[in-house]
């Protein structure tokens, strides 16, 4: 995988002139961690843009500097305008590559199709969580987990977290018992056992009706 680099300057402008740095085409960042001193640095928002499609939450990222010093990172947060979704600002925490580092990573599901659970309409496969926290170097992390869901035979069959197979050099960092897919029975087939059984409610206080009426 080729390095993600993002070359950033030293930021001058705090507060309400960010804004004017923003409508010039630049965007204000941060980054910190590792014990150091946090920076107020500034990219392209156009190359800052290409940075994030590029590296999701997972790929590190190298910061370079004007003097050309490099800093390994990982993008922390994101920070959107509520209306517009442009990038007001976004936090890099900084990293290093020899030591693990604790991230959330998306996850994929494959197979649903395949599952036995599903056969005939039986049930639907349903994803609990979309990501999982995981433990690795930072260029071991993957890009995202593929969860192949060909093996849940039956209703209520699930798969947890502490039993999918992570790639070498990645453990699991969350809990082990969360679940990631399981079968369930079709929404409506569930709908329709519910209006069923409010019918037979029905009929029993209709004839608990009729027996009071003919009692008086």
């Amino acid at each position: 995988m080729d390095e993600i680099i993002l070359n950033v300057e030293v930021r001058t402008a705090f507060g309400k002139k960010n804004r004017a740095l923003r409508r010039q085409g630049i965007t204000p960042v941060h980054m910190y961690g590792l014990n150091q001193d946090s920076e107020s640095l500034q990219a392209p928002e156009y190359e800052l843009r290409s940075v994030l499609r590029a590296a999701g939450r997972t790929t590190p990222v190298t910061l370079k500097g004007a003097g050309g010093k490099t800093t390994v990172t990982i993008i922390r947060e994101i920070a959107k305008h509520a209306v517009s979704g442009d990038i007001q600002h976004v936090d890099f925490q900084r990293v290093d590559v020899l030591q693990e580092v604790e991230t959330p990573v998306p996850v994929s599901l494959i197979g649903q199709e395949d599952a036995p659970g599903t056969a005939g309409g039986a049930g639907v496969v349903t994803q609990g969580a979309f990501q999982i926290l995981v433990r690795a170097k930072p260029f071991d992390v993957p890009n995202e987990i593929i969860v192949d869901c060909s093996g849940l035979m039956n209703i209520d069959s699930a798969i947890l977290t502490g039993e999918i197979k992570l790639p070498a050099g990645v453990t699991l960092a969350g809990p082990a018992d969360d679940r990631i897919a399981w079968v369930q029975p079709p929404r409506v087939s569930v709908e329709v056992d519910a209006v069923a059984h409010g019918d037979d409610e029905d009929a029993i206080e209709d004839d608990d009706d009729k027996g009071t009426g003919e009692e008086e």
